[in-house]
């Protein structure tokens, strides 16, 4: 396992970025400790977690896991979505971001996390005042970085402006869907991280399953269990984003490239996303054990520059022929293998 910094920061987070966003929902408890307790006797040292993940109950699972581990873990949180049944329980402004933190930090049972993000863009507030409460957080000592997750490259822009301008604490990181089949993100966004050594942390890198073939029939039902069954909380962006015929072929093609050179879907999908020299961490979630542990074995396999490159044309072919995908246009951090 390798370690980076984050970003132009000096704290070192494993590449492997353990994602709770099943930890009490398709995940039990129990599945779930067991899940952070090999991640991170497989060297990962980085969890994510979310105040709305299966509504709470995963920033409590992780907090049993990190109570007699807390020196060694690198946490992050994410705040801004509904929690609770008043109107002020959502979003970034001022009175919700603090009593969010705080609740964060009591179901995860300490008094800091490493990293507190905004989870989406909140178009109700003023990104004055979002800056200022984020600002406030990281004062209080209760949160040592911050971040966003889900912004566009101007967003980030205008907040980095507004906290410049205000002298407040900057975004340390940001948080974007990307995969071989979802490069929305070039575009924009990690041009902005570029120039702003703003770190990266992935997630979706396999695009929940799909490029592991799991779904090899585009006229099959949709499967139970997993990213498209009706109980994940996100299944119909996957269905939506994946599901349709283009897509399908594209994966067919990727898994030729696997079988070409030898390498499994799981590790050139991760591969080719840590590729990019933009990304500094992925997110890889794991519903069972035993996905974790393929996972870190798919981690550490040798994956040819070769096979990331033909993965690479597959992706730039379906990402620009798309109907449904916007174009891209003069992408500046291309996909393609680190020397």
């Amino acid at each position: 396992m390798e370690y980076v910094r984050l970003g132009n920061t000096g704290l070192k987070v494993s590449e492997y970025c353990i994602g709770s966003d099943n930890f009490g929902g398709q995940t039990n408890a129990e599945d779930s400790l067991r899940i952070m307790s090999a991640a991170f006797d497989g060297g990962v040292n980085f969890i994510d977690t979310a105040n709305s993940y299966c509504d709470g109950l995963s920033e409590e699972n992780v907090g049993r896991f990190i109570k007699t581990r807390r020196s060694e873990v690198v946490l992050a949180t994410k705040g801004r979505s509904q929690v609770g049944p008043n109107p002020n329980d959502v979003g970034v402004n001022k009175k919700y971001v603090m009593k969010a933190i705080n609740n964060s930090l009591k179901r995860l049972g300490t008094d800091y996390v490493d990293l507190y993000q905004i989870h989406a863009p909140d178009l109700t507030t003023p990104i004055e005042e979002t800056v200022e409460a984020y600002n406030d957080v990281v004062r209080a000592g209760k949160a040592r970085y911050i971040g966003v997750s889900n912004f566009s490259g101007p967003q980030l822009v205008e907040a980095l402006w507004a906290q410049d301008k205000n002298g407040f604490s900057k975004f340390n990181s940001v948080q974007p869907r990307y995969n071989l089949l979802y490069r929305e993100a070039e575009r924009e966004l990690f041009p902005v991280c570029e120039d702003q050594g703003v770190g990266v942390m992935v997630y979706s890198p396999q695009a929940g399953g799909f490029l592991l073939g799991k779904h090899r029939n585009f006229e099959a039902e949709m499967p139970t269990g997993g990213r498209y069954s009706a109980d994940f909380r996100a299944a119909n962006f996957y269905k939506t984003t994946y599901w349709n015929e283009p897509t399908f072929n594209a994966m067919e093609q990727f898994m030729t490239v696997t079988e070409k050179y030898g390498v499994s879907p799981m590790a050139l999908a991760l591969k080719w996303v840590r590729s990019n020299p933009v990304v500094s961490a992925c997110i890889v979630g794991a519903r069972t054990l035993e996905q974790l542990q393929q996972n870190l074995v798919a981690w550490e396999e040798d994956v040819p520059n070769e096979a990331i490159n033909e993965a690479t044309a597959i992706g730039d072919y379906l990402w620009d022929t798309a109907p449904w995908k916007p174009q891209m246009h003069n992408n500046p951090a291309p996909a393609t293998a680190k020397a």
